[in-house]
C-alpha cells in the first residue's frame, strides 16, 4: 500500500508500507507519466521545496562493448564507484544474459562534470 501526499511545486511525498515496492520505486526506472519522466528521490529531511533545486539523481548507465568476462559485481561496482554512487546493478547484467552492454543504476551529483567513458584493459569505453 502506498499513501501519496502532494506537497504543491509538482513535489509529491509518496509512503511506501512495503520496503520492496520502495526499492522497486527508487531504483527499477526511468518512470513516466503521460509522456513526462519522473524524478524519484529518497525523502530528505526538513525538505523545503521553494528552496530545492535537483541535485542528485538515480540513472541507470549502459556500457556497451564491455568484455562479458568483465560483467561481476566487484568490476561493475568499481565502474559505477567512478561515476558515482553506486546504487544497483541491473539483473539481467548479473546474470550475464544481455552481451551488447552492461547496465548498472548510479546515482550522480549533477552539479559535477558527468563521467563520458572509462578505460577498459586499455580501450577507451563509452558510457550512455
Amino acid at each position: 500500500m502506498i499513501h501519496v501526499i502532494d506537497m504543491d511545486c509538482d513535489y509529491f511525498l509518496i509512503h511506501f508500507s512495503d520496503e520492496e515496492d520502495y526499492s522497486h520505486a527508487l531504483l527499477e526506472g526511468p518512470w513516466m507519466i503521460a509522456g513526462h519522466y519522473l524524478i524519484v528521490q529518497r525523502w530528505r529531511p526538513f525538505f523545503l521545496k521553494s528552496e530545492h533545486h535537483v541535485r542528485k539523481i538515480a540513472v541507470w548507465v549502459r556500457i556497451p562493448n564491455l568484455p562479458i568476462e568483465l560483467y561481476n559485481y566487484r568490476f561493475l561496482w568499481r565502474i559505477g564507484s567512478a561515476i558515482g554512487h553506486m546504487l544497483k546493478i541491473d539483473r539481467n547484467t548479473s546474470i550475464h544474459s544481455r552481451g551488447r552492454f552492461a547496465r548498472i543504476c548510479v546515482e550522480i551529483d549533477l552539479a559535477k562534470k558527468l563521467v563520458p567513458r572509462i578505460s577498459v584493459l586499455g580501450s577507451e569505453l563509452n558510457i550512455e
